[in-house]
């Protein structure tokens, strides 16, 4: 934050009812900054915009992390559930086996692909 000097205060003028405040003195409202405080003054709004920014997209790529590592998880399980029924199922035992070697790819891929979410 920059360091600026206060020239000069304003009093408040305090009313318990409520009264809108006497209207200003007419006259032009000047404000005095040196250059030194004016290059302070942009560099400080400069950063504040660029760390809002920064948590903005940050925000914005943790949420769609958090969306795809939740579809992710809910397919890993669906693939679960699917290799259990596959192991009860009244069918040939090398039928059961190419099913369940499928089911693994499906997984192995899906699992693969999560390094994708930590890319650009």
């Amino acid at each position: 934050m920059s360091e600026t000097r206060v020239t000069s205060v304003t009093p408040f003028e305090f009313r318990s009812d409520f009264a809108a405040p006497a209207p200003a003195p007419a006259g032009p409202e000047k404000i005095s900054l040196s250059i030194q405080e004016l290059a302070a003054l942009l560099d400080d709004t400069r950063q504040s915009t660029l760390r809002m920014v920064r948590d903005r997209e940050a925000k914005a790529r943790n949420e769609s992390m958090e969306r795809s590592s939740d579809a992710l998880r809910v397919a890993l399980l669906q693939i679960v559930e699917l290799a259990n029924a596959l192991e009860k199922a009244p069918i040939s035992e090398a039928m059961r086996e190419d099913a369940k070697a499928r089911v693994r790819k499906i997984a192995a891929e899906l699992i693969d692909g999560q390094g994708n979410l930590f890319q650009g």
